[in-house]
C-alpha cells in the first residue's frame, strides 16, 4: 500500500526498527511499542515509514496515463458497490455483504475479493481486472475498424436517429463495395455500445438533452464536514515585484498556486512558480498538500511547522484548462479524490480559496516592492525600484507567513485559529466522532509522477523525440519498431517542465519508470519555457524544419545577445531567473528507486561524454 496508516494498533517502521502504535499524541508525535525491546517511544510523525511484509507479492503497478476509460468506469462501478461495506469499517459482518451481494448481484466471494484489494491498496486502479496479454489488440483488420468507425459517426450519430439496424445495413454495403467480409451485427452493436452515452446524447439528441441527463444540476457548495473532506485550489499573481538573484533587478511579479481546506481554513499546500499557470502548476501544488512538509521544509531553510498531510475527498477548482489535464483527472481518480469544478457563473462556489488571496494580497501591501490591490492605491509608489525579495526570499517569507501567522491568528468565521480547528477536527469533533491523523503516503516519487504530463511516442532508431529533443538509453532499445500495448500502439512518456535533460519512459512490462537522459549531454540544460522561446525564435528566422542541433545554436545565439546587451530587460532577467529556480520545486521529493536510474544526484553531468546511440545495430538492417 502507498499510505502508512496512523492509527492505534497499526505497524510502522523508525529508526530502522518495527513499532506498534499505542497512542496519537499530537499533529507532530505518536507513542510507539518497540516489538522487539518492549520499550515506549515518543516517535516523530515525520520519521515513520511503511512497514512491509515480506511475504507478500505485491501486485504489479498501473500507470494511470494507460488506462482506458472503460476499466475506470469498471472499477469506478465496483467502487460503488462495496462502497457501503466500506463505510461500516471494522463492524462489516457477513449479513452485510449478503445484502450488497443480492441487491447487487454479485457473488459473495467476489465481493470479499474487492474489498480486500481496495483496503489494502486504497486504490481505485486495484479494482480493475488483470490485462490479457492481447488487450489493445483489435480482432478485426484495419481497413474494417476504420470502415466501422466512419459508418457509426456518418449513419448511427446523427440527429436523425437512425436505428441500429438501419446503420448496420449501410456498413454492409459499405464492405462489399470495398470488397471485404463484414462482422456480425453483434460485433457491430459492441462497437457502437463502447461509444459513452454523453457523446451519443450530444450527437443524436441536442446540447439541451446532453446537458440535463449528463451534466450535474448547480446546487449549493458542500461545506467542509471534517479535515480533508474538500479542498480548494486556485492560482493568483501576488501584488509584489521581484528581483533577480544576481543583480537585484526587477523581474515582475510570481504567481503562487494555493490550496485550502475548507474545514479549517488550513493552507494545505502552495506551489509558488514564474512561469503562469498549468496542470503542473496544479500537480506540484497538491503533491506538496497530500506529502509531510518537514523535510521540504529544510530545504528551503524555515523552521517551522506545518503538521498538515493526507489524501483529501475532494478537490474543488474552476473551469480552467489546468484543472482539466487528463494527468490531473486520473491522478485524482486513482487516489479516490474527486475532482469537482465550479459551475459557470457562479464565483462563489469558490468562496474560500478566493477569500484567502484577498487576505494574502492585503498582508502583502506592507512589503517593499508591492503593487498594492489596485492602481490608485499605488499612486505615485515606485514598486520596481523599491523591491527588494529575491523568489528565494519570497518564498521563505510566504512559508513563515502561512505556517507562523495564517495559520495561527484568529479566523473570524471560525472563532479560532485554522490550526486549533484542524486539531479540533483530527482529535475531538463534538458533533461527529474525531478523524484521526491521516495515512501518510509512503512512495512520494510515484505519487509526483502519476501528476506529471505525458506524450504518446513510439521508439526509434535514434531513441524518443519530444519537443525535437531527442533521448536514449540502451534500457529501451529493445522497444525498437516494437507496437506498444495501447489502441494506438505507442509509449508513455512523462515529462517535466522545469528540465529537458530527462524524460520519464513507462516499461509495459514492468510498469515502472525508466528515466532516459537526453542523447546530447553535453548541452546546456534549460526549462520547456525556454524550449518553447528558442522554437518561437527559429521560426521567426524562417526555419522549416527545426531540430536539436538548430536549437542548440539558437541557445547559444541569445546568450550571446544578452550578454553584449549594456543593460537587461525585466523579461530576460525573469528568464533567467526562470532557468535556476524551477529545479528547486521538486528537491525535497526522494529520487528514483529504479535500479535503471541513469544518474546520481550530485553526478558532473558536465563531464559525461555524448551518447551515440544503438552503436550495435547494423545500420543497413531495416527495422
Amino acid at each position: 500500500m502507498n499510505t502508512i496508516p496512523i492509527k492505534v494498533g497499526s505497524n510502522v517502521i523508525w529508526r530502522g526498527q518495527s513499532h506498534r502504535i499505542t497512542r496519537l499524541i499530537n499533529l507532530e508525535y505518536i507513542l510507539g511499542l518497540n516489538t522487539s525491546t518492549g520499550e515506549l517511544d515518543k516517535i516523530p510523525v515525520a520519521e515513520i515509514s511503511l512497514a512491509t511484509n515480506e511475504n507478500t507479492n505485491p501486485e504489479p503497478k498501473i500507470d494511470l496515463s494507460e488506462l482506458t476509460d472503460k476499466e475506470w468506469d469498471c472499477a469506478t462501478a465496483r467502487l460503488n458497490i462495496i462502497q457501503p461495506l466500506l463505510d461500516l469499517g471494522p463492524e462489516c459482518s457477513e449479513s452485510d455483504v449478503q445484502k450488497v451481494a443480492k441487491t447487487s448481484n454479485t457473488s459473495q466471494a467476489t465481493l470479499y475479493r474487492w474489498l480486500r484489494k481496495y483496503r489494502e491498496s486504497g486504490q481505485l486502479s486495484s479494482l480493475i481486472n488483470k490485462r490479457r496479454q492481447d488487450k489493445g489488440s483489435s480482432k478485426l483488420s484495419k481497413e474494417l475498424d476504420l470502415i466501422i468507425d466512419m459508418c457509426i459517426h456518418r449513419d448511427f450519430l446523427q440527429p436523425e436517429r437512425p436505428n441500429i439496424r438501419q446503420a448496420y445495413d449501410d456498413f454492409v454495403y459499405d464492405c462489399k463495395k470495398a470488397g471485404i467480409t463484414p462482422c456480425s451485427k453483434a460485433s457491430f452493436t459492441r462497437r457502437i455500445n463502447k461509444i459513452a452515452p454523453p457523446a451519443i446524447a450530444l450527437k443524436r439528441y441536442g446540447k439541451q438533452t446532453h446537458r440535463e441527463k449528463h451534466t450535474s444540476a448547480t446546487g449549493t457548495f458542500p461545506a467542509g464536514k471534517f479535515p480533508l473532506d474538500c479542498t480548494q485550489i486556485d492560482h493568483t499573481k501576488p501584488n509584489v515585484i521581484l528581483v533577480d538573484d544576481r543583480d537585484r533587478q526587477p523581474i515582475g511579479r510570481p504567481w503562487v498556486t494555493f490550496a485550502i481546506d475548507i474545514f479549517s481554513r488550513m493552507i494545505t499546500g502552495f506551489y509558488l512558480s514564474l512561469e503562469a499557470p498549468s496542470a503542473t502548476s496544479v500537480g506540484l501544488c497538491l503533491t506538496q498538500s497530500i506529502c509531510r512538509k518537514e523535510k521540504w521544509l529544510m530545504n528551503i531553510g524555515v523552521e517551522a511547522s506545518w503538521p498538515c498531510w493526507g489524501l483529501m475527498r475532494t478537490v474543488h477548482a474552476d473551469n480552467g484548462p489546468d484543472f482539466r489535464s487528463k494527468s490531473l483527472d486520473r491522478a485524482c481518480k486513482e487516489y479516490s479524490i474527486a475532482l469537482n469544478w465550479r459551475p459557470l457563473g457562479r464565483p462563489d462556489f469558490g468562496g474560500h480559496v478566493e477569500r484567502l488571496m484577498r487576505t494574502v494580497k492585503t498582508d502583502l501591501s506592507n512589503l517593499k516592492g508591492t503593487t498594492f490591490t489596485n492602481p490608485e492605491d499605488r499612486g505615485e509608489y515606485d514598486s520596481e525600484g523599491r523591491a527588494v525579495f529575491t523568489f528565494d526570499e519570497f518564498h521563505r517569507w510566504l512559508t513563515v507567513y502561512i505556517t507562523k501567522y495564517y495559520h495561527m491568528r484568529l479566523h473570524s468565521d471560525l472563532n479560532m485559529s485554522p490550526m486549533a480547528k484542524w486539531e479540533e477536527g483530527l482529535f475531538f469533533g463534538d458533533e461527529m466522532p474525531m478523524h484521526g491523523l491521516p495515512d501518510v503516503i509512503e512512495d512520494e516519487r510515484r505519487l509526483y509522477l502519476d501528476f506529471l504530463p505525458f506524450k504518446k511516442r513510439t521508439v526509434q532508431r535514434y531513441g524518443i523525440a519530444i519537443d525535437n529533443i531527442h533521448y536514449y538509453h540502451p534500457s529501451i532499445a529493445r522497444w525498437i519498431g516494437v507496437d506498444a500495448p495501447t489502441d494506438d500502439n505507442k509509449f508513455f512518456v512523462k515529462y517535466e517542465l522545469h528540465q529537458i535533460q530527462y524524460v520519464y519512459f513507462l516499461d509495459p512490462d514492468t510498469h515502472e519508470y525508466l528515466e532516459i537522459p537526453r542523447i546530447h549531454r553535453d548541452a546546456p540544460n534549460m526549462t520547456r519555457f525556454e524550449l518553447a522561446k528558442l522554437t518561437a525564435h527559429l521560426k521567426k528566422k524562417g526555419k522549416e524544419s527545426i531540430d536539436e542541433q538548430a536549437l542548440i545554436e539558437a541557445q547559444r545565439e541569445l546568450k550571446a545577445i544578452e550578454e553584449s546587451a549594456s543593460k537587461e530587460t525585466t523579461s530576460a532577467r525573469r528568464l533567467r531567473q526562470r532557468k535556476v529556480q524551477a529545479p528547486k520545486a521538486i528537491e525535497h521529493l526522494p529520487p528514483s528507486q529504479n535500479d535503471t536510474s541513469i544518474h546520481t544526484k550530485g553526478e558532473d553531468h558536465e563531464s559525461w561524454e555524448p551518447v551515440t546511440p544503438f552503436k550495435y545495430i547494423d545500420l543497413d538492417t531495416e527495422l
